[in-house]
């Protein structure tokens, strides 16, 4: 065979073989091993680069295919794993330089899309020659090669627009980028001569790579793509090229050439020094040259890569050079090269050339330089000054010159380079502050957000600088000087918005009182003696005077009230500035007075005038309230707010408010207010009948100017701003203005005042639309936002008439809503409802009357008309009839219903509660749903009234409703009207709506009933006829009239109604049970007459097919109530030949344990049927073991093997398993009250088997779990005396086992959270319940043991959490119950706890952008370290035993300190523990470890016991003075 194939490399050769044969004996012979040629890899990979090189170098041809063909083939070999394996047996395979160079072509043909070839082969071969280090030597040791590659390879990934880039530009180039881009940089971090680096680069490699790094910052993957996988390497490239560029143009040996270039002939005589080397020349012009060149991409894109370059190049720049305070020149004379270079500017002179269109990227360039120059400290103010005569100054002057002289403010990046300015120096913007106060705020009329919040920025920064210098009134002078120059006023923006009005705020309160002072002083002598003279018919000097009354208004409500304390100056300055605003005041009162109002400046002039009156008057009620010594004119009587103010000029001017726009209504509104707070004020408010009159006329007048503007609901937003006041925010003030001031004008307002406000609050909180408020803006109010505030605030439930009208107008809504339909129409209750709410009123208001003249002997009128719609109430739920509602009205009324529900029914009257219940009722007893509503949709809406009728019978108003209809009745209702409902709803009967509409009718009921017992009025009375309804009623009759095989679908409800009120009312009955032994008699009756009706209608579900439909846990619940009521009725008996008998069916409960019990654990159960089977399961063994006390052995071994097999079922998670706990310790308490020595022997083998080693290292641990959790509960379940000893004499093997299991669970960190922390838990409950029964030292010890191996390097936070609680739980069990074991212990102990405090600072550690996790994570984090303080609290307080070791402990915690920087939250809770330790320590420990520590450990503890010094021990012996 070897002869036969001999011949393939002569062939291969010979020019008369056809070359697809050739190709197919190339093929044959790499892929086969039975062709021997020597050396047969580099023989085949050297005829195929010829074959190429040939080919393209004109010297042989060949077909399109065959040429496919042989790139195809060359391929598969770079790929073949045959190549590989010869690699990397040593082999060498080189690659010709000629096929480098074509594959190089090929890619350069590609770019130009040019090339016939597949570009997804010739990269696949590239990626293969770049993944071999021994074929990429080729490249690697040719640089140039390589430059040459990755050039023509940027111009793949770059292809000009023409070129249709999204046809060829695929991610397999961006992955050979990065390949060939960490090649290049290994090849040039290994070049000898950086400046034939830098040529290369700046020749050939700067532009495209700038190109590229544009591109992938822009480029958007196609959908098809793993965006995430793709945005990774998108990164990685960009890495890699500022790696590339950064280390070749900014080189260490290029700097004496870039200071040469850069510096003036001074500083680069005295900046060079040592023997001068030879670099490359003018580095700097020539990067510009290259990115100024129009080559560089397409015209479109030039200037876009430029300036998005130039800030990527100095911070380069900066990064290499500005490590020393040297080299901060050569970084700023760059900058100034970089500024020119973005074409705005020519010597800092605005370029009359430059396109309109690149403003936006040349300022957004220009703000990433001065932002890397202030983040690299580049500009010292006094070196600037001393050493270089005010350079840099110079520079960012004319830069501010600049972009003040050709302002751009609709672009955000102008407002954050004058920012950025003003940061580096204040005074490079403080001869031009005139200029920027006008461009950048009150002339700035752009109100895109974007810009907004950029010029908001802008103008805070510069108030906090004036703030900070102390002046704020020069900053001030000039906004004045500014404000008051011609200009178009109507067009400007509020001269203050939201979030500068709160940093002026701030601002004012941070300045000295003199500087507020001294703003006022300006304004106002801007108003008189620029404004006032010429306001008269001047729109615009009435626009003027609005905008400084606005930020009058600002400075003086942000100004510190004077006081006691206030110097004696400030209090004279105050009062003259008072004075002359008041006179301000009363001159614009006159020249308003008698004109007409229709004119502009009327309107505006109108609104500054009420705007300072009520400043005015704020400011004087504040200043009067909190300083004696300040002194007002006193005012007229009757008119109590302006003195000097003509009375008849006020009254003009105020009744033209309407005419006057929506803020002059809402600042009358504001004054009236304060005229009502003054009134209440007087010695006399509460017995003069004018100031009475007075305040309802104020307070009517406030809810009147109101009323016209709810016709429809406002979608508006309101900034809390006066200025903001307009047509569509005026509805939200005005709302905002009443609700929070209602407790002051609700006493005042008449009842269709209060109406109103009602109908405002309903109809806000009912509309559709709900706007929704931004969360930066969450000082934004809405009315619907408002009225929600106002729903849940205590304010309205102390206004109880208020109240009961809104409760009121709500039952009115709903009633109109209900006699839409054509049955709510014709239904007499409901028309008589609606009538009583309209009656209601005036009900009310004469039992009032009747009760103040003390003349109320018998029933109230309200409770008479109360009871009469009871009745009539009572009487439609006898009748067969029903409203039926659409599905948009019952989406509406599911809306009221939420409105009833965010109600307080503590805040109602009673009177109103027993209404609003009683309407609750009658939907409950007689709503249904029209054909196009969801059945499952009505049950819901039930459910909800169900529901809400049972959260009102609670709390103040508990049993209201039974003042007007007997209780009974009400159940009987509820029984009739489900048993009603269900007759057409039986489709629906075994549906989860269903069942939860059942189970919400059961809450009801119980919470009725046990109103009814409570109450002790009629008990007896109000249970027989409820118990006679239920068991001789038409619902037990239809239950019980079907035969056993097979029920109807409405025999099936009513059993299903039956068993469900029977089995609640006999658990009411026997929860109540040991009140007094009369209700004691009655229960027992009732029960027991309840358990005989349940008995047959149980066997006749259990029977049929009844029990499959509704439910097992339902049928398992109804058992349990009957075994309950049972078991009560046989306890209270007293006679023994009862008790012998046993329980009425006890056959029936046997048989029907034995059913729970095959099923319990057989297979996947619901949850709810196994909480009910457990309970059932605990009652029934209780009455075995009150009746069969001999042989319960056998029913014992059965509960106990099934509970064993439950809790190791595969199909229960953890969570579900630990939900199980609570019901499953019940059962275990059962059976271990009654147990004999012979049951424990048999529960003990139980639990051995499970906690062995055997099916630990078997890996059965569903088994050791279940036993684990057994054994934790069984700790917790009292034992008889017999059986005690003997339990916890076998406590320590069960203590070992434990500990072998946590050990066990240490070698595999998945455990840890399913087995590890069960048995930690198990451990700490024995450790606690062992508490004084434990007497050797020993066996508690041994948990150490188990603490030191538990895993605590988790990767899941929620695992880490669960054994790190575990572990401190165990601990801290031992230190508070076995504190003996600590004598002996305590460095076991501590090495325990060690491993916790570790664990925490690791997890508390403060992490890097990209590592850091979710809130959970950190939410665990903290909780940890809350643990460690609790423990190192607790440390200190048993100091005994830790009082030498004290240092110790303070050790191990400085070392770990230093190794991590913490999160402060966590910081601050671990300082706080380790601060109760070093209490511990006396001066001798602290000498010590101050002398013994490490260097780098010591500094960690001086630090941390200097702020224990400071701030702890101070204040520790300072509560000690007080200690007794």
């Amino acid at each position: 065979m070897a002869a036969i194939y001999s011949g393939i490399h002569l062939k291969l050769k010979s020019p008369r073989t056809p070359w697809t044969d050739k190709l197919k004996l190339a093929r044959f012979a790499w892929i086969s091993p039975q062709c021997f040629l020597p050396n047969k890899e580099q023989v085949l990979f050297d005829w195929t680069s010829h074959a190429l090189t040939g080919y393209y170098s004109k010297k042989v041809e060949f077909p399109q295919d065959v040429l496919e063909g042989l790139w195809a083939y060359l391929n598969d070999i770079l790929h073949s794993k045959k190549l590989q394996k010869v690699l990397s047996q040593g082999k060498t395979l080189s690659l010709r330089l000629a096929l480098a160079q074509v594959i190089n072509d090929r890619i350069l043909e590609f770019a130009s899309g040019m090339s016939p070839l597949s570009v997804s082969t010739v990269l696949s071969c590239c990626k293969g020659i770049l993944s071999s280090p021994v074929l990429s030597v080729t490249y690697t040791t040719r640089y140039e090669l390589l430059v040459e590659f990755l050039t023509r390879l940027c111009g793949l990934a770059c292809p000009r627009p023409s070129q249709q880039p999204e046809a060829h530009v695929q991610p397999q180039v961006f992955e050979l980028l990065l390949l060939a881009l960490n090649s290049y940089l290994v090849v040039q971090r290994q070049q000898a001569n950086p400046n034939r680096v830098f040529t290369q680069v700046t020749t050939h490699l700067l532009q495209p790579l700038l190109l590229l790094r544009h591109l992938l910052t822009t480029h958007v993957w196609p959908v098809e793509d793993d965006i995430r996988a793709r945005q990774h390497l998108s990164r990685e490239i960009r890495g890699k090229v500022d790696s590339v560029l950064q280390s070749a143009l900014y080189m260490p040996d290029h700097l004496n050439s870039y200071k040469e270039e850069l510096l003036p002939n001074k500083e680069l005589q005295a900046s060079t020094r040592g023997p001068a080397r030879k670099g490359v020349l003018t580095p700097v012009n020539t990067i510009l040259q290259k990115l100024c060149d129009p080559g560089l991409c397409d015209p479109t894109l030039h200037f876009t890569v430029r300036a998005n370059s130039i800030p990527l190049l100095f911070k380069f720049a900066m990064d290499a050079f500005c490590r020393t305070v040297d080299n901060k020149s050569i970084c700023f004379h760059l900058l100034t090269r970089f500024v020119t270079a973005l074409d705005f500017t020519v010597e800092l002179t605005t370029n009359d050339g430059f396109n309109p269109e690149n403003w936006s990227l040349a300022l957004l360039a220009l703000e990433n330089l001065l932002n890397f120059t202030l983040s690299g400290d580049l500009y010292n103010v006094a070196a600037d000054r001393i050493q270089h005569g005010e350079e840099q100054f110079n520079f960012y002057r004319k830069v501010a010159q600049l972009l003040l002289y050709s302002a751009q403010p609709g672009i955000p990046a102008w407002y954050r380079c004058l920012k950025a300015l003003l940061t580096l120096n204040h005074l490079v913007v403080e001869p031009d502050l005139d200029e920027l106060v006008s461009s950048a705020w009150v002339d700035s009329d752009c109100i895109e957000a974007r810009v907004k919040k950029a010029r908001e920025t802008l103008v805070i920064a510069v108030i906090q600088t004036y703030t900070k210098l102390r002046q704020l009134p020069r900053l001030f002078q000039e906004v004045l000087a500014v404000v008051c120059r011609p200009a178009a006023d109507e067009l400007r923006q509020p001269l203050l918005s939201a979030a500068l009005q709160r940093n002026l705020n701030q601002c004012l309160l941070d300045s000295p009182p003199n500087q507020s002072l001294e703003m006022w002083r300006l304004i106002l002598e801007r108003m008189n003696s620029y404004l006032l003279p010429d306001l008269e018919g001047k729109e615009d000097m009435a626009l003027k005077l609005l905008s400084l009354s606005d930020l009058l208004h600002v400075v003086l409500f942000s100004v510190r009230s004077l006081d006691a304390s206030s110097p004696l100056p400030i209090l004279r300055q105050t009062q003259t500035l008072m004075e002359e605003t008041l006179t301000l005041i009363a001159l614009l009162f006159r020249l308003l007075s008698g004109k007409a109002q229709e004119v502009p400046w009327f309107q505006s002039t109108h609104r500054a005038v009420l705007l300072l009156s009520y400043t005015w008057v704020e400011v004087d009620t504040l200043f009067e309230i909190h300083c004696s010594r300040y002194k007002r004119s006193p005012t007229e009587k009757g008119f109590s707010l302006l003195c000097g103010v003509e009375m008849d000029d006020w009254e003009k001017v105020l009744s033209v408010s309407h005419c006057c726009g929506p803020l002059s209504e809402h600042l009358q509104m504001l004054l009236t207010l304060q005229r009502m707070k003054k009134l209440l004020l007087s010695t006399d408010a509460f017995r003069d009948g004018d100031i009475q009159h007075a305040m309802c006329l104020d307070a009517q007048f406030i809810i009147k100017m109101g009323k016209m503007l709810f016709c429809q609901a406002s979608e508006e937003l309101w900034d809390m701003q006066l200025n903001s006041v307009n047509n569509n925010t005026f509805p939200v003030a005005h709302w905002f203005l009443v609700t929070s001031n209602l407790g002051l004008i609700a006493p005042y307002l008449s009842d269709g005042d209060m109406s109103h406000i009602a109908d405002v609050l309903l109809d806000s909180l009912l509309q559709e639309y709900y706007p929704d408020v931004p969360e930066k803006e969450v000082t934004h109010l809405s009315v619907t936002q408002i009225s929600k505030q106002l729903l849940d605030s205590t304010v309205l439930v102390e206004l109880s008439p208020l109240y009961s009208i809104i409760v009121r107008s709500l039952l009115q809504k709903i009633v109109k809503l209900l006699c839409s339909s054509e049955q709510g129409s014709q239904c007499q209750a409901l028309l008589r409802f609606g009538e009583e709410l309209q009656a209601t009123v005036q009900v009310e208001k004469e039992a009032a009357d009747t009760e103040a003249r003390g003349s109320s002997t018998e029933i109230s009128p309200v409770w008479k008309r109360l009871e009469s719609i009871s009745q009539a109430v009572v009487q439609t739920t006898k009748a067969n009839t029903s409203l039926t509602l659409t599905g948009p009205e019952m989406k509406r009324l599911v809306q009221f219903l939420e409105v009833i529900r965010a109600l307080n029914p503590d805040a109602m009257s009673p009177e109103g509660h027993s209404e609003c219940f009683l309407f609750l009722f009658f939907m409950a007893t007689k709503l249904q749903s029209q054909c196009d509503a969801e059945p499952a949709n009505v049950t819901r809406l039930l459910t909800e009234i169900y529901c809400l009728m049972t959260s009102m019978q609670s709390g103040r108003n508990e049993g209201s409703i039974l003042k007007v209809v007997h209780g009974s009745e009400l159940l009987e209702a509820v029984i009739s009207s489900v048993s009603s409902l269900s007759k057409s709803m039986t489709q629906t009967v075994d549906s989860p709506a269903w069942l939860e509409f059942v189970q919400a009718v059961q809450s009801f009921l119980q919470c009725l009933l046990q109103v009814i017992i409570r109450r002790r009025k009629s008990v007896r009375l109000n249970l027989e006829k409820f118990t006679s309804f239920l068991v001789d009623g038409e619902v037990a009759a239809s239950a019980l009239s079907s035969p056993q095989d097979e029920l109807e679908a409405g025999s099936l409800v009513s059993l299903q109604l039956l068993l469900a009120s029977l089995s609640m009312l006999c658990q009411t009955m026997t929860a109540n049970l040991g009140e007094s032994s009369k209700l004691d008699e009655t229960l027992l009756k009732l029960s027991e007459r309840a358990v005989c009706t349940l008995g047959p209608a149980l066997q006749l579900c259990l029977n049929g097919q009844a029990c499959g439909l509704l439910g097992q846990a339902f049928s398992v619940d109804v058992v349990t109530v009957m075994v309950q009521a049972e078991l009560s009725h046989a306890t209270s008996d007293g006679e023994e030949e009862d008790k012998l008998k046993g329980l009425t069916h006890m056959s029936l409960y046997r048989s029907f344990a034995q059913q729970v019990l095959r099923e319990l654990s057989s297979a996947p159960r619901p949850m709810d049927f196994l909480f009910s089977s457990l309970n059932f399961l605990a009652a029934y063994y209780s009455a075995e073991g009150m009746f069969r006390e001999a042989n319960l052995t056998e029913l014992f071994v059965s509960i106990l093997q099934n509970l064993k097999n439950l809790m190791s079922a595969s199909w229960l998670t953890a969570s579900e398993l630990q939900e199980l706990e609570a019901p499953v310790m019940e059962v275990l308490a059962q059976l271990v009250s009654r147990i004999t020595q012979e049951q424990l022997h048999v529960l003990l083998e139980a639990l051995k088997e499970g906690l062995s080693s055997t099916p630990v290292r078997s890996g059965h641990f569903k088994d050791v779990l279940s036993a684990v959790t057994l054994t934790k509960l069984l700790v917790s379940c009292p034992l008889p005396e017999t059986c005690h000893k003997a339990f916890w004499f076998l406590v320590p093997q069960i203590i070992s086992a434990l500990v072998f299991i946590a050990q066990e669970c240490g070698k595999d960190p998945v455990l840890a959270g399913g087995l590890a922390v069960p048995a930690l838990d198990a451990l700490t409950v024995v450790l606690r319940q062992g508490e004084g029964v434990l007497s050797n030292p020993h066996h508690v010890g041994l948990v150490f043991g188990a603490l030191q191996l538990v895993p605590l390097e988790l990767p899941s936070s929620k695992d880490f959490h669960s054994v790190f609680h575990a572990v401190h739980e165990l601990l801290f069990a031992i230190i508070q119950c076995h504190p003996q074991v600590m004598l002996k212990a305590a460095p076991s102990f501590l090495n325990c706890f060690y491993r916790l405090v570790v664990s925490a600072m690791q997890e508390g550690r403060q992490r890097a952008e990209g590592e850091r996790g979710c809130e959970a994570e950190s939410e665990v984090s903290v909780k940890c370290a809350m643990l460690v303080e609790r423990m190192y609290t607790h440390i200190a307080s048993v100091a005994e035993g830790f009082t030498v070791l004290s240092s110790f402990i303070v050790a191990q915690y400085v070392s770990e300190l230093q190794r991590v920087t913490l999160q402060p939250e966590i910081k601050s809770h671990l300082t706080e523990g380790i601060y109760k330790i070093l209490d511990l320590c006396v001066e001798q420990d602290i000498k010590f470890l101050s002398s013994t520590l490490p260097h780098g450990v010591r500094e960690v503890f001086n630090e941390l016991y200097s702020s224990y010094t400071h701030y702890h021990k101070t204040q520790r012996q300072g509560e000690a003075k007080y200690t007794v």
